[in-house]
């Protein structure tokens, strides 16, 4: 079963994806700030992770950061699900994988997370 942890303070958004991905066939795990998302992964390690930007004690930049610094973590898919406007992503193509804009569907949260943890198949053997 692989594992996402997804990080937003506002406790109703991360219910929502948690359950969503849950549904999905993940087993999830929910922190309310880039910095206890940290410890947590640091300690449990996920598959992928969903993370918001604007979040106390690290924000999505600063904890996506802290996640390609780790040699373990280094490439483990990063997505940002956010308000903030797309200058976040233009200006740090090389952290995240993907960015959604919130508000979020639930069928475009799984769509990008399944897309990301799916094996890439390419032409069959002839």
């Amino acid at each position: 079963m692989k594992r996402a942890l997804v990080v937003d303070d506002e406790t109703i958004i991360a219910m929502n994806l948690a359950m969503a991905l849950e549904e999905a066939g993940f087993e999830v795990v929910t922190a309310s700030n880039g910095q206890k998302a940290l410890d947590l992964f640091a300690r449990d390690g996920f598959d992928i992770v969903v993370t918001d930007y604007m979040m106390p004690r690290k924000n999505g930049v600063e904890l996506a950061l802290a996640l390609r610094d780790g040699t373990c973590s280094s490439d483990v898919p990063i997505v940002l699900v956010s308000a903030a406007p797309g200058a976040v992503m233009q200006t740090n193509p090389d952290l995240f994988a993907a960015f959604l804009p919130k508000p979020v569907r639930e069928e475009d949260i799984l769509r990008v997370v399944i897309g990301l943890l799916s094996p890439v198949t390419g032409p069959a053997d002839a």
